[in-house]
């Protein structure tokens, strides 16, 4: 078992990594405080693996490892062995990642283990079930129609990426949902779910030798092999940056985005604190400036997002119809105001803020395993959470300004609106 070497100048980690010879990692937090453990199974497998005739592939995969596998080969009896002691389980897939989680008693977490490792190493992949789940998907997929919030973010990733995977709905489409057969889902098991693209977390109440034994003996003779890549990002010069898309609905959901640095840059930190300031909490500007102020809206934030070669940096509100203009007008000038002058404390708030947020997360098992999770997978190194404050820390006013000042531009952005909107009219020169 090899634990993860301190950096310089770090304190010793609180997490133990081993790979198997198979190439399948294995990360333990040891917290003997907890009366639970999360176990997580973290897969490099989402959008950005499929082809277009192939969207929703990853997410699909994701439904089917629930139907049964080799040692419980039905869906109640996956249920069942989870729940029966308490615990609870699901999965998510994004454009990057698919992970499947179960959180339970300590005393259940390497049985656990076993039940998340069948399932990704031994599904039954039944003809009938996928039929059956096909239907499930596209229900879920009909639901999005309902919610136009969740609509305005699809379109504005559409806007950002046109035609290419980090843009497309991670669900796919329901004709490509449709159209996917058992072969496509089972090819695409055995190219992505392999020992090298896998990543086993467990965080808790738990022994980390146990772990890597019982790791070892329900995955460590899977064949080694190489993964499937995942399609980078193409740039799309002269691509709309208005996307609008008319629905009958009381409020305007209005998202206005930027291209941001990837997951690795060494400014994500500054533009995480460049959010936090203008468009995280109540006390952000945005929130004091649209709700407390001018009662526009009642939900106004902002959210960074991450990948491997690329970001965003996305502004969401949701508004009267009536006041969308003039919504999408205050966030450009607040934001310029920002760049424009920063206080010393507005940027320390932002610092304790984010770091606060970083501290109460350890709080929970399921937290932690998520933290260290997509860590591994995505950068391969785990930073502790002392190591991450301290990047934090090191962000100075000038990086902000210089950060913000060269990514949120308005020539830079793109606008997608969701509501009774027939045309871009709306939001003519706002760029």
């Amino acid at each position: 078992m090899g634990v993860q070497a301190p950096r310089a100048g770090a304190a010793p980690s609180m997490y133990n990594t081993h790979t198997l010879s198979n190439g399948l990692r294995i990360v333990t937090a040891e917290l003997p405080h907890t009366r639970s453990a999360t176990v997580s199974v973290y897969v490099g497998a989402g959008s950005r693996y499929e082809r277009d005739e192939e969207a929703g592939l990853s997410h699909f995969l994701e439904h089917m490892l629930f139907k049964g596998a080799s040692r419980r080969p039905t869906a109640r009896e996956i249920a069942e062995a989870i729940e029966g002691v308490g615990g609870s389980h699901n999965a998510a897939t994004d454009r990057e990642v698919t992970v499947y989680y179960a959180k339970v008693p300590d005393s259940a977490a390497y049985e656990t283990i076993d039940i998340l490792a069948d399932m990704v190493r031994d599904p039954v992949m039944d003809a009938a079930e996928l039929e059956k789940e096909r239907y499930v998907i596209l229900e879920e997929l009909a639901g999005i129609e309902d919610n136009p919030a969740e609509m305005a973010g699809i379109l504005i990733d559409e806007t950002i990426w046109p035609t290419q995977p980090l843009g497309r709905n991670v669900g796919g489409t329901p004709e490509s949902v449709k159209a996917l057969p058992l072969s496509a889902v089972n090819r695409y098991l055995k190219a992505q779910y392999v020992p090298e693209n896998m990543v086993l977390v467990v965080a808790g109440n738990i022994e980390t030798a146990r772990v890597v034994d019982t790791a070892a003996r329900y995955l460590g003779d899977m064949p080694a092999a190489r993964p499937g890549a995942w399609y980078p990002v193409e740039e799309r010069p002269g691509a709309a940056r208005i996307a609008v898309r008319e629905k009958a609905t009381e409020q305007a959901h209005l998202c206005i985005a930027y291209p941001s640095v990837a997951l690795d840059h060494p400014d994500r930190y500054a533009v995480d604190l460049l959010s936090t300031v203008l468009g995280e909490g109540m006390s952000s500007r945005l929130f004091l400036e649209l709700r407390e102020e001018r009662a526009l809206v009642y939900d106004v934030h902002t959210y960074p997002t991450e990948y491997r070669d690329a970001g965003v940096f996305t502004v969401y509100a949701g508004c009267d119809p009536e006041n969308t203009r003039v919504t999408g007008e205050l966030i450009f000038e607040e934001t310029a105001k920002l760049l424009e002058h920063l206080p010393e404390e507005e940027l320390a708030k932002g610092k304790m803020m984010a770091r606060g947020r970083i501290q109460l997360r350890m709080e929970d098992t399921r937290s932690v395993a998520g933290w260290i999770g997509s860590q591994q997978l995505l950068l391969d190194e785990i930073l502790t959470v002392d190591e991450a404050v301290a990047r934090i820390e090191a962000v100075t006013m000038d990086d902000v300004l210089r950060v913000g000042r060269e990514l949120l531009r308005p020539q830079r952005a793109s606008i997608a609106a969701v509501g009774p909107f027939e045309d871009d009219a709306l939001f003519a020169g706002l760029l």
